[in-house]
C-alpha cells in the first residue's frame, strides 16, 4: 500500500491552502500600521486641523490666482495679490465696524445685568400664571446668561491666538497653492497609467468642491450678516453690529448655525416685551428662508451635493474630534471624501466583485450636482451678450 495521500474524491471542491504564517504576519503589521497612524494623526490633531484649514482656503482663492496668471503675472505674485486684496478688504471692515463693536460690546457686557433681571422676571411670570413651583428653568436660564457675559467679557484674550493661526493658514495656503501642482503629479505618477486620467480628474474635483463651498460660504456669511444686522437695527435691538457679525460667522456652521447666530437676538427681545422674541425669530426665520431658497441652490448645492444625512453626521464626528473647528471642517472634508469614494471606491468594489470594468467604469462619472434654479438659468441668460 503507498504512503501517499488518496486524492480527493472527484466531484469535491478543491482543498483550499491554508492561511501562510507570512500572511497573518502582514495582516497583522498593516494593522498595527494603521492603528498607529490613526493615534499619531490623533495626537497632531490641531496641527492637521490648522492645515486642512489652509487647504481649504487655498483651494477657495485657487481660481483667482489662476485668473491672475492667464494675464502673466507669476504664480507667487499672483497668490500675493490676492491676499493684498482680502487683507485690505479685511482692514477697510476692522476700521468701520471695530469702533461701534467695541462700543456695543461694552454697553451689551454692562447691561447684562439688566437684561438677565427681566429675563427673570418674565419666566417667574409665566410660572405663576401656569401655576408651576419648583421649576430650574429660570436658575438654567441665569446660568446661560452668565455664561454669555462671560464669553463676551473673555472674547478679546483670544484675538492674539486667532491672529497668530490667521497667519500659519496664510502662510500654509500659500506653500499649498506653490507647491501643490508638483505634489498632484508625483502622486499621479505612482498610479498605474491607465488609470491616471482618472486620478487626476478626481484630485481635481475634490479641489473644486471644497474651493466652491469655501467660496459659497463666504458668500453666505456676508449676506446672513449684513440682512441680520440691519433686521436687529429695525427691530430696535441693542447691539445691531456685534449680532450682525455674530450672526455671520455662525452661519458658517451648516444646519445649526442659523439657529445658534439667532439665539442671541431672541433672547435680548425679552428686554422690548414678553412676546417680542417671537417677532425676532420669525424675521430671522424669513432671512434664511431667504437664504435657503436664493443662495443656497446657487452657491452651494451646485458644489456640495451632499445628502442630508451626510451632512448631519460629518458636524456630529467633526464635533466631537475637535468642536466647532471640527464641525466647520467637516463638510468640506466630507465633500472631498464623498468624491473619493463614489469615483474610486465604488468602483474598485465592483470590480472587485467580477463586474465588467465598463460597467463599474459608469459608476466613475463625476458626481450629480443639483443644477442652479430656473429663476437664475433665466436670469443668467439675459445677462449674456448677443
Amino acid at each position: 500500500m503507498s504512503s501517499a495521500a488518496a486524492p480527493p474524491p472527484a466531484g469535491d471542491p478543491p482543498l483550499r491552502p491554508a492561511v501562510r504564517v507570512r500572511t497573518l504576519v502582514v495582516a497583522a503589521l498593516v494593522t498595527l500600521a494603521v492603528v498607529g497612524l490613526v493615534f499619531l494623526l490623533y495626537a497632531v490633531l490641531d496641527i492637521v486641523l490648522v492645515f486642512l484649514i489652509a487647504i481649504v482656503v487655498a483651494e477657495g482663492i485657487r481660481p483667482l490666482v489662476r485668473r491672475l496668471e492667464g494675464w502673466r503675472v507669476p504664480k507667487a505674485a499672483a497668490i500675493l495679490i490676492v491676499y493684498a486684496v482680502i487683507l485690505g478688504v479685511l482692514t477697510v471692515l476692522v476700521i468701520l465696524f471695530v469702533q461701534p463693536l467695541v462700543t456695543q460690546a461694552q454697553d451689551l457686557a454692562n447691561n447684562f445685568p439688566k437684561y438677565e433681571k427681566q429675563v427673570e422676571n418674565f419666566i417667574n411670570n409665566i410660572e405663576k400664571q401656569l401655576h408651576i413651583s419648583g421649576s430650574n428653568v429660570t436658575d438654567q436660564i441665569n446660568s446661560l446668561l452668565k455664561d454669555a457675559q462671560q464669553v463676551l467679557v473673555t472674547v478679546g484674550t483670544t484675538i492674539g491666538n486667532v491672529l497668530v493661526n490667521f497667519v500659519i493658514v496664510l502662510v500654509l495656503a500659500f506653500l499649498w497653492l506653490t507647491t501643490s501642482d508638483r505634489l498632484k503629479a508625483f502622486v499621479i505618477d505612482l498610479i498605474p497609467p491607465r488609470h491616471q486620467a482618472l486620478a487626476a480628474d478626481v484630485i481635481k474635483e475634490m479641489g473644486t468642491r471644497v474651493g466652491g463651498y469655501t467660496r459659497g460660504v463666504a458668500i453666505n456669511m456676508a449676506v446672513i450678516g449684513i440682512l441680520s444686522g440691519i433686521a436687529v437695527a429695525a427691530l430696535g435691538l441693542p447691539s445691531p453690529v456685534l449680532l450682525g457679525i455674530f450672526a455671520g460667522l455662525t452661519e458658517a456652521i451648516p444646519v445649526f448655525g442659523p439657529f445658534i447666530g439667532a439665539a442671541p437676538a431672541v433672547m435680548l427681545g425679552f428686554t422690548v416685551s414678553p412676546l417680542y422674541p417671537l417677532l425676532v425669530a420669525g424675521v430671522f426665520l424669513v432671512i434664511q428662508q431667504v437664504e435657503s431658497n436664493t443662495l443656497v441652490p446657487v452657491v452651494m448645492n451646485r458644489v456640495l451635493a451632499l445628502p442630508p444625512l451626510t451632512v448631519v453626521l460629518a458636524l456630529l464626528v467633526g464635533g466631537a474630534l475637535k468642536g466647532v473647528a471640527g464641525a466647520l471642517l467637516a463638510v468640506p472634508v466630507a465633500a472631498a471624501l464623498q468624491v473619493l469614494v463614489l469615483r474610486v471606491l465604488v468602483p474598485m468594489l465592483h470590480v472587485m466583485q467580477g463586474r465588467t470594468e465598463q460597467a463599474a467604469a459608469e459608476l466613475t462619472v463625476r458626481t450629480p450636482v443639483r443644477p442652479p434654479p430656473a429663476w437664475w438659468r433665466r436670469l443668467l441668460a439675459r445677462a449674456r451678450p448677443g
